[in-house]
């Protein structure tokens, strides 16, 4: 019997017995909610009124179902954003549902927050808070187009267990970096978009990328990214999709591609569009067997166009336009037969669009 009352006692040691949430958890929230200004009253759970008390149970809240910890919170805004042709209600209420104001340092007493979503809100231009970079539980961080602004602080490379890194900012939030010696820090790190963030000044992204060996999906589209000498070894071999789109300014992305591309067997998405490369397409970017999305368009390619494309046979999405490539169209193109689409336009081929159906004719 003894011992029995002695497993029981340790059962319910491990529960929270407590009624709702943790109560410096719960008034961490209410701090943060005290700070934001939530015009479509996004937060109206986050209460202390009869029958709400359990934070647990406030809208974008999660917790353990043991311990009651905040392990994440869902914040980002739920109305979509939308385009010029919005009408002006709903442009008006998706405006009217960002979080606005400022991020309380509260959320440092969530000791076990591992996801932070705080996308496509409305934060005013201010800077990423440094205190961010002390949750060290996170291991997903979203707060892409949140309005942040400023530099990028250096503290975010404390996070060494973050897996998802999203800081994508809207066009008009000039955010920037001095430097990618941070992000050495996230030796985690499987999934990062950094565009639209100026990394002009960068010299070392290439490097500092390089020492990421579980990174998967990688974006640094319209970044002004630096042309750097690539290292004598890339080893980005998890890498499935590399976005490297729309860094066509002075002194950024061209001359040839890295060589290293070779090694990344796992790339099943590559957009090289809108950059300034002018060299001949290596031979190694055909022998990606697992490439399903190509797009090379928009650059200064030159030369013809390889019979080893025949080799690309996993290829879905083919852009190569707006190019100076030349002379006939391989034959071995006819071994793409799970195409569905292929832009060649703009390029001093000698056939046109007929030849290309007809070599695929075959499939």
């Amino acid at each position: 019997m003894s011992v029995l009352l002695v497993l029981l006692f340790l059962s319910l040691a491990t529960v929270n017995i407590n009624e709702g949430c943790i109560e410096s958890e719960r008034q961490a929230l209410l701090m943060f909610k005290h700070d934001v200004t939530d015009g479509a009253n996004r937060l109206s759970s986050w209460s202390l009124h009869h029958g709400h008390e359990d934070c647990c149970q406030w809208d974008g809240v999660v917790c353990d179902n043991v311990t009651a910890h905040v392990l994440e919170l869902h914040l980002a805004n739920p109305r979509p954003l939308l385009d010029d042709y919005g009408s002006d209600a709903e442009n008006e209420a998706t405006e009217r549902s960002k979080l606005r104001g400022k991020i309380n340092p509260s959320l440092l007493n969530l000791t076990q927050l591992s996801y932070l979503n705080l996308s496509q809100n409305g934060f005013g231009g201010i800077p990423i808070p440094d205190f961010i970079g002390s949750i060290e539980s996170l291991r997903h961080l979203d707060l892409s187009k949140a309005g942040f602004g400023g530099l990028v602080p250096n503290q975010l490379g404390n996070l060494s267990s973050l897996e998802y890194l999203n800081l994508r900012p809207d066009i008009e939030d000039n955010l920037y970096v001095t430097g990618l010696q941070w992000l050495s820090g996230l030796s985690l790190i499987e999934h990062l978009d950094l565009s639209a963030v100026d990394l002009a000044q960068a010299s070392n992204w290439l490097q500092v990328l390089n020492t990421l060996p579980f990174l998967k999906n990688l974006y640094l589209s319209g970044c002004q990214l630096p042309q750097v000498p690539p290292p004598t070894h890339l080893n980005l071999s998890s890498l499935a999709i590399l976005d490297l789109s729309l860094n066509d300014i002075e002194n950024s992305l061209g001359g040839s591609i890295f060589h290293g591309l070779v090694n990344m067997t796992s790339l099943r998405h590559l957009d090289l569009s809108n950059n300034l490369f002018n060299s001949l397409i290596p031979e190694s970017l055909y022998s990606l067997d697992s490439l399903q999305f190509l797009n090379l368009g928009s650059n200064k390619f030159r030369g013809k166009l390889s019979s080893a494309l025949g080799n690309m046979t996993s290829a879905i999405d083919l852009d190569l336009s707006d190019n100076e490539l030349e002379g006939p169209i391989p034959i071995t193109m006819g071994n793409l037969c799970n195409l569905k689409s292929i832009v060649f336009s703009e390029l001093n081929l000698n056939q046109d669009v007929s030849t290309i159906l007809a070599v695929l004719s075959g499939c």
